[in-house]
């Protein structure tokens, strides 16, 4: 392919390993895509390209192959790489308080200077989340530019023909560059041969082909590794590239250094397609994945996909309860860490990535891990400000309209939920730094139906491509959060069955229904309805919680009062009634008990959950199923444990630490 004007190619990657993955999955991705990417690259020193990693990569690779920070150095003092910054632990800068906003830029500002002698003048979109009220911080950490998606700019009212360049956004008089990917790049680079990658290049508008995207793309992602190294795919690409005497390489500042902006814009909020669809609630996001097949099948896409928009990133906080209980819980932390320390604010920081806080085929809500992560930087921030951590507060913490309660000590944190029957939405352990009620609930989501292949053209498919079938079996939801302490009134004959095969199971389940606080003394919540009437009240231990019940049902009806408990180091964990011990994530009826053990080896001591007098207890583990990069996972997410009791009486539940 030949052109009669120059186009300048404009290549980035972006590196993107969270806070709290896996050392092995670091590991892997270095060594299937970092690693052998920089490799090539290194042979090819007239490409010119911009590289963005996540703080966290960045301090693994520190620790690990510090080696490769040298090669990095390389390329950046002969001026073929350009390293662009996002906040250090790559939040969603829309999503953190304005300061932690500037704060998180400083830090990844100046880990380059220092690291390579260079000052970042671009800025990595953390999931190309742009929302307008970030402009003034980008503006006062002195960025120059930002990359987001052409899509922002196609909602914007714009056509794809106007764009192969920058424009200027402004607040206040004062601007910004922001430079729009080319999503048709993005879906075919590295997946379609050479050939078909460079026609498109001769075609396009320009002045500027402009790509950045996932570094995983070219080595981790299924079938990747294979396609871009074995069979050749990035040698051959930057062989073309130099051959093209139409076409140059250039970073994004070289490139505005000898280019003018192309005009002013106005970006809506938005984020990159895929995101708009996977945000939505699921029974809408099948809706509207079928619009866009539809319309495919149509011919029709291109003229309507500028104005099919789904939802926007902050859906996820609704879409998700758990995410936004952590969000709010480090937007509270943050209010509180005004005056503090470095090191306290670093931990803040860290509980702002990402991941943890949404899903599509990325985003972490569902790994366990990464959520165990925020908490454990959110008590360790706390920890580490030298805070009075003695109190209670009454406020609205999850930004629902109604109050919830917070108690701490110096020992545990619990959270209680009042609109949600008086239960426990978070009991967290300030030794371990862990919250053992971190769980989540069984959601139906729109691609549990399936997802069709609309891949071809050679080369190999990419993950938005390839065909995903869920695994045969019946799949159950949960009809809510799986907090603890969720109160029910039982059919006399409930079985373990019942509750397995249906979590909502009840004559009726209290935990749905809003509870009245009572008294002037400890926390004390009531629920009084035609089948009678119960009180519960918490106060906290040295290392836990001890909840008091009182209740009267008429009709003989039982009480089940259920805990759900997350064991981190699940396929270790165990649970001890009486001596005897079995898998965390095994079912079980114990029959009558008064004491439960969990032991899990990456606890600080064992879980103990104790009752005055026996009560019968069921043992049920919750499994999710989700999709990511390589098909479907099912993934363990907590047990719960039922405790079933007469239709009246008075009893005290204790949950802490041994």
């Amino acid at each position: 392919m030949t052109r009669e004007t120059e186009v300048s190619f404009l290549f980035g990657v972006h590196g993107h390993q969270p806070q709290g993955n896996f050392p092995w999955v670091m590991e892997e991705a270095f060594e299937k895509a970092y690693r052998p990417f920089m490799e090539v690259v290194r042979g090819h020193p007239h490409f010119s390209f911009s590289l963005h990693y996540t703080g966290p990569l960045w301090e693994w690779i520190e620790r690990e192959r510090p080696w490769f920070l040298d090669w990095v150095g390389e390329m950046v003092d002969r001026d073929q790489v350009e390293i662009q910054i996002s906040g250090f632990y790559e939040p969603v800068l829309a999503a953190i308080p304005p300061d932690d906003r500037l704060g998180q830029i400083e830090m990844a500002r100046a880990y380059v200077k220092k690291r390579w002698g260079v000052t970042p003048r671009g800025l990595w979109l953390t999931e190309r989340v742009w929302e307008p009220q970030i402009l003034p911080q980008l503006i006062e950490a002195e960025m120059r530019y930002v990359v987001v998606d052409d899509y922002h700019f196609l909602c914007a009212g714009m056509k794809e023909e106007e764009l192969g360049g920058y424009y200027l956004t402004e607040e206040g008089g004062e601007t910004l560059a922001i430079f729009p990917i080319s999503e048709r790049l993005r879906y075919i680079v590295p997946f379609r041969p050479v050939e078909q990658v460079m026609d498109y290049l001769g075609q396009c508008p320009g002045p500027g082909a402009i790509l950045y995207d996932d570094a995983e793309k070219f080595g981790v992602w299924p079938g990747t590794h294979d396609w871009v190294y074995g069979k050749g795919w990035l040698e051959r690409f930057l062989e073309a590239l130099e051959g093209a005497p139409w076409l140059n390489t250039l970073s994004f500042s070289g490139f505005m250094e000898t280019h003018p902006p192309k005009g002013r814009v106005y970006l809506p909020t938005a984020s990159y397609f895929e995101m708009g669809e996977w945000s939505l609630p699921p029974f809408q996001a099948s809706e509207f994945h079928g619009l866009v097949e539809d319309l495919k099948a149509r011919g029709e896409w291109e003229r309507y996909r500028p104005y099919v928009r789904g939802g926007i990133w902050r859906n996820f906080l609704v879409k998700y309860p758990e995410a936004n209980h952590m969000h709010k819980r480090m937007v509270w932390v943050s209010k509180r860490l005004v005056q503090a320390g470095e090191e306290a604010k670093k931990a803040l920081y860290r509980a702002q990535c990402n991941d943890p806080y949404w899903h599509g085929i990325f985003g972490g809500v569902y790994l366990p891990h990464l959520r165990r992560s925020v908490y454990r930087s959110l008590l360790e921030a706390e920890d580490l400000a030298g805070m009075n951590l003695e109190g209670s507060w009454v406020m609205d913490l999850d930004a629902d309209g109604f109050e919830e309660v917070v108690m701490s000590n110096k020992e545990c944190l619990a959270v209680v939920k009042p609109l949600r029957g008086a239960s426990l939405v978070e009991l967290s352990f300030r030794e371990g730094r862990v919250n053992i009620t971190d769980t989540l609930a069984r959601r139906f989501e729109h691609y549990h139906r399936g997802m069709e292949s609309h891949g071809g053209e050679g080369g190999t498919l990419s993950i938005h491509e390839q065909a995903k079938s869920p695994p045969s079996g019946e799949v159950i939801y949960d009809v809510m959060p799986r907090y603890s302490f969720l109160d029910r009134i039982l059919e006399p004959q409930s079985s373990i069955a019942d509750w397995e095969r249906d979590p909502g199971y009840a004559l009726r389940l209290l935990a749905l229904q809003g509870y009245s606080l009572v008294g002037d003394g400890p926390f004390t919540w009531r629920w009084e309805g035609e089948e009678g009437w119960l009180e519960k009240g918490y106060h906290l231990l040295g290392k836990g919680l001890e909840v008091l019940y009182q209740w009267s049902f008429v009709g003989g009806f039982p009480l089940g009062v259920e805990i759900n408990l997350h064991f981190p180091w699940a396929q270790e964990a165990r649970v001890e009634v009486s001596g005897e011990s079995i898998a965390a994530t095994r079912v079980r009826d114990w029959g009558d008990v008064e004491v439960v053990r969990g032991v899990d080896p990456s606890l600080s001591s064992p879980v103990m959950l104790e009752v005055e007098g026996r009560v019968r207890l069921w043992q049920v583990p919750f499994f999710t199923l989700s999709q990511s990069e390589g098909g479907f996972d099912s993934i363990y997410q907590g047990t719960g444990f039922m405790f079933i009791m007469g239709a009246q009486g008075e009893r005290a539940f204790r949950l802490f630490q041994e």
